[in-house]
């Protein structure tokens, strides 16, 4: 299915055009808030607690984000989300000296405990506005909105806040959330369980089950299981090369702000590109699963002997156009091989454990940061993401051809190894 196809669909516009604008307001968001606690604190601790607020959330909203999801309506679930995130986006606006902190940090709390609700609903209803042939490509196309939505927030935020101020970034966060439950409202959401039933048999939607029991499920099911191990690990090293994005940018090439902006910008524009390649290379999620974050960790490996921060831009692009492609064909494989009534919580599975990890791997970061050369630091992440994506890599290659050999008869010689219980 080709680009114009894909977008031509209401749906998939309205869910794809939420996610934009209220991502834009993300960043604009969060450069405002650093750039504000810097201003009536001169510190740094401000910042490393509001950082660490943004983590800790999921370990808790997460799980139950997932429940919500696979027990009531996913289209509701994110409409109140987004309206709660508007509210409560207007606290910041309050803040003016430092006895104010507190808006701060519970503000940077609730917004990301609502995003931990909302982000299960949003994975698991893309199944639900397009067909299992358009799910790779939808899922690509997701990937470029990503990256559009970091460069854009990236290269502009710093641009918005320094001509309009803090005040009216966070109000565009405000109405960000509110215009995206306005297009959330007027999605046409299909109930499409029957579509899974033929391929699978049929099976029975009302019966709710314990995260107990999908965790035994997905241990049963050696291609899911792989994913949820592969994006887990990939955040052990994932945390350390976030860090260093920076410390890239400020002491290694001595080039400030400008240099995270180009660096941050280059992410983006590797997301969108890596989407497009994937929407084109949509039939082939195994090989792209397989092998896409291992190239990607071995293009941040090879930042580590980048001699300048230009040559370190390119690389960084280079590896999340690998990135990119890999979690959209990773995406579409766990919606193609669970069973539809475990989406949210499969997804809130792996969104917590990824960002627990990624948390304490950016602290791990700069505890290593404080003993070792960046450089360093950036061949062992690079190395250890490539060596594990590697290894589970191959292990979904291996269930990829174990599942083809006992569905050789299906007219795309690729058969479902499904989650079912």
């Amino acid at each position: 299915m080709n680009l114009h196809s894909l977008l031509s669909k209401p749906n998939l516009r309205r869910l794809l055009s939420a996610n934009l604008l209220s991502g834009i307001g993300d960043w604009f968001n969060s450069v405002a808030v650093l750039s504000l606690l810097l201003e009536i604190t001169g510190t740094a601790m401000a910042v490393g607690i509001t950082l660490a607020l943004r983590t800790l959330p999921h370990l808790v909203f997460g799980p139950l984000g997932g429940m919500l999801a696979d027990r009531f309506n996913r289209k509701a679930v994110m409409i109140v989300c987004d309206l709660a995130r508007g509210v409560i986006a207007l606290m910041f606006l309050f803040v003016a000296r430092e006895t104010d902190l507190w808006m701060v940090y519970t503000g940077t709390f609730l917004l990301v405990a609502f995003s931990a609700l909302y982000n299960p609903s949003r994975l698991a209803i893309l199944p639900q506005i397009v067909s299992q042939d358009e799910l790779a490509a939808a899922n690509a196309l997701d990937q470029s909105v990503f990256g559009f939505v970091m460069a854009v927030g990236s290269l502009i935020g710093g641009i918005f806040i320094a001509l309009w101020g803090n005040d009216i970034a966070f109000l565009y966060n405000s109405l960000s959330f509110i215009a995206s439950a306005l297009l959330l409202f007027r999605l046409n959401v299909p109930q499409k369980k029957h579509e899974w039933e033929k391929q699978n048999g049929s099976i029975d939607f009302e019966q709710d089950v314990s995260y107990n029991s999908v965790l035994q499920l997905i241990k049963k099911t050696p291609i899911v299981y792989a994913i949820l191990l592969l994006t887990a690990l990939w955040s052990i090293g994932g945390g350390i090369i976030n860090v260093l994005i920076s410390v890239y940018a400020y002491q290694v090439f001595d080039a400030g702000k400008m240099g995270i902006g180009l660096l941050y910008g280059a992410i983006g524009l590797g997301f969108i590109i890596g989407g497009l390649i994937a929407q084109r290379l949509h039939r082939y999620p195994y090989e792209m699963a397989s092998i896409g974050l291992a190239v990607e960790g071995f293009t941040f490996l090879l930042t580590s002997f980048s001699p300048t921060i230009y040559v370190t831009a390119v690389l960084y692009a280079l590896s999340t156009i690998a990135g990119g492609m890999g979690n959209a064909s990773l995406n579409t494989l766990l919606m193609r091989h669970v069973n539809p009534r475990y989406h949210g919580r499969v997804f809130a599975l792996e969104a917590t454990l990824s960002n627990i990890l990624i948390g304490l791997s950016m602290l791990a970061g700069g505890w290593l940061l404080s003993i070792a050369d960046p450089r360093i630091a950036g061949f062992v992440a690079g190395l250890f993401v490539t060596v594990f994506s590697l290894v589970k890599g191959r292990s979904i290659w291996q269930a990829a051809r174990a599942d083809q050999a006992k569905n050789h008869a299906r007219e795309d010689g690729r058969g479902q190894e499904t989650m079912v219980d």
